[in-house]
Protein backbone atom coordinates (compact mmCIF):
# COMPACT_ATOMS: atom_id res chain seq x y z
CA UNK A 1 0.00 0.00 0.00
CA UNK A 2 1.24 3.60 -0.85
CA UNK A 3 1.94 6.04 2.08
CA UNK A 4 0.48 9.56 1.42
CA UNK A 5 2.47 12.38 2.87
CA UNK A 6 1.60 14.30 5.92
CA UNK A 7 -1.02 16.91 6.06
CA UNK A 8 1.52 19.24 7.66
CA UNK A 9 4.04 18.35 4.67
CA UNK A 10 2.20 21.42 2.92
CA UNK A 11 3.78 24.93 2.90
CA UNK A 12 0.10 25.99 3.01
CA UNK A 13 -3.25 24.95 4.24
CA UNK A 14 -5.29 25.20 0.38
CA UNK A 15 -2.35 23.15 -0.96
CA UNK A 16 -3.14 20.20 1.68
CA UNK A 17 -7.09 20.44 0.91
CA UNK A 18 -6.23 20.32 -3.12
CA UNK A 19 -4.12 17.56 -2.73
CA UNK A 20 -6.79 15.70 -0.69
CA UNK A 21 -9.51 16.44 -2.77
CA UNK A 22 -7.64 15.20 -5.58
CA UNK A 23 -6.48 12.32 -3.83
CA UNK A 24 -10.17 11.16 -2.98
CA UNK A 25 -11.38 11.70 -6.76
CA UNK A 26 -8.24 9.53 -7.49
CA UNK A 27 -9.19 6.48 -4.95
CA UNK A 28 -12.57 6.80 -5.72
CA UNK A 29 -12.64 6.94 -9.76
CA UNK A 30 -9.88 3.55 -8.95
CA UNK A 31 -12.17 2.33 -6.40
CA UNK A 32 -8.97 1.02 -4.58
CA UNK A 33 -10.31 0.31 -1.11
CA UNK A 34 -6.78 -0.95 0.24
CA UNK A 35 -6.11 3.19 0.54
CA UNK A 36 -9.14 3.82 2.96
CA UNK A 37 -6.99 3.67 6.54
CA UNK A 38 -4.33 5.93 4.57
CA UNK A 39 -7.39 8.32 3.56
CA UNK A 40 -8.60 8.88 6.53
CA UNK A 41 -5.47 9.30 8.51
CA UNK A 42 -4.84 12.14 6.38
CA UNK A 43 -8.53 13.47 6.44
CA UNK A 44 -7.60 13.35 10.71
CA UNK A 45 -4.50 14.88 10.40
CA UNK A 46 -5.88 17.77 7.42
CA UNK A 47 -8.84 18.33 9.93
CA UNK A 48 -6.41 19.00 12.80
CA UNK A 49 -4.51 21.38 10.57
CA UNK A 50 -7.69 23.31 9.80
CA UNK A 51 -8.49 23.51 13.27
CA UNK A 52 -4.68 24.64 14.47
CA UNK A 53 -5.05 27.52 11.67
CA UNK A 54 -8.56 28.16 11.47
CA UNK A 55 -9.55 31.96 12.51
CA UNK A 56 -12.99 32.60 12.91
CA UNK A 57 -12.32 36.68 13.26
CA UNK A 58 -11.14 36.27 9.51
CA UNK A 59 -14.94 35.18 8.51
Amino acid sequence: MKKLPSAYDFETLPEAISFYTRKVAEVTKNRDREMHNELMRFKKELHERIDREYDPTAL
